[in-house]
């Protein structure tokens, strides 16, 4: 995944870095490989995944290589975040699998450049590095740091776990989503077909009004919006409102759309979540959202799209491009309602 930081921080050694990875990542790793993409003496890409088997360790390596040589990554820094292990310090913990990705990524042209080993990323945690042994040292506080503050500034939650980042997203009570979905199939059938335009209008009204709105979403509202987004042409010009400066109370209504939407519906606004936060960067949010979205609809299409991209770390800043293109659409089927209510009054 990309790092969450639109913006360089310079950090003063190694120790800072490593106390970096919870707000590069949005949370705390643990049972964790780290991969640390380096590009121009930047850290361009972080990536983490669970700790392999023994017998998966090729695997593994092979899983990562595709998104390494996609972003020509030829330097990465490897951080495995777990338990200390029985025969600390003399065989650190996973050791095999740091040796066999170094010669697995090295015949490929990706450098390991370091490789180090950490219980967690919480203040004075040890790290000891596998390529030297008189190479280690301790954790500053990692909130005190210059990348939590930029973090914070930009405004990221840095959550305690990856389990508390997917508790943002939630489901409503059983009971609640099921009154909503007999609501939806009552909207359904007392309506004729929407209107795109019409029910475009409808939610970029909703998120003019996260700001100022009290409470929760009415029943009738989240039905409502759940079923203009359930027009394709609607949800797709609704991803070109992510180019506008008001794309956090977006973001803010598509996560609670995500969380009260009745399935398989809500798999359009968890994609929407998820596309707007893989382009300002949080890689973290987007694959809890693509969960959501796959777990209320499989084989949705958009879903599958976007996890393919953010498997591949596809750039955010061309996510971004694509938003700006989406706008377009969004603002002609816009005009298309003006342009209509214009004619009937003439």
């Amino acid at each position: 995944m990309p790092t969450t930081l639109p913006k360089p921080i310079r950090v003063r050694d190694a120790g800072d870095l490593y106390a970096a990875i919870p707000h590069l990542m949005g949370f705390h790793p643990a049972d964790s490989l780290v991969v640390l993409v380096l590009k121009d003496h930047l850290i361009s890409m972080t990536m983490r995944v669970d700790l392999p088997r023994p017998r998966h360790r090729g695997l593994l390596a092979a899983q990562l290589e595709a998104p390494l040589l996609e972003q020509g990554a030829t330097d990465v820094i490897l951080v495995v975040v777990c338990a200390p292990s029985e025969n600390m310090p003399e065989e650190l913990p996973h050791e095999p699998l740091v040796t066999a990705l170094r010669h697995e990524l090295g015949g490929v042209g990706i450098e390991v450049v370091e490789a180090v080993w950490l219980p967690s990323c919480q203040k004075d945690a040890p790290w000891l590095c596998y390529l030297d042994i008189d190479c280690h040292g301790s954790l500053p506080d990692p909130q005190l740091s210059a990348v939590a503050a930029a973090s914070a500034h930009d405004g990221h939650v840095t959550f305690e776990s990856r389990a508390a980042m997917a508790a943002i997203a939630a489901l409503d009570p059983p009971e609640a989503l099921e009154r909503r979905s007999a609501l939806l199939d009552e909207l359904v059938a007392n309506s004729g077909e929407p209107d795109p335009s019409t029910e475009l209008h409808r939610v970029r009204d909703a998120i003019d009004a996260v700001e100022e709105r009290k409470g929760p979403l009415p029943d009738a509202e989240i039905v409502a919006l759940a079923r203009a987004l359930a027009v394709p042409e609607v949800r797709d010009a609704s991803m070109g409102f992510a180019a506008l400066s008001k794309f956090r109370l977006a973001e803010r209504l598509w996560l609670e759309l995500t969380r009260s939407c009745p399935a398989p519906e809500r798999a359009e606004p968890a994609c929407l979540l998820a596309f707007y936060a893989y382009q300002r960067g949080d890689g973290g949010i987007a694959s809890i959202a693509l969960d959501a979205a796959e777990a209320a609809c499989p084989g949705h299409s958009l879903s599958k799209l976007l996890r393919a991209a953010v498997s591949a770390a596809f750039p955010p800043e061309e996510m971004r491009a694509l938003s700006a293109r989406y706008m377009d659409s969004a603002r002609q089927l816009l005009a298309r309602s003006q342009s209509s209510s214009g004619r009937s009054q003439s």
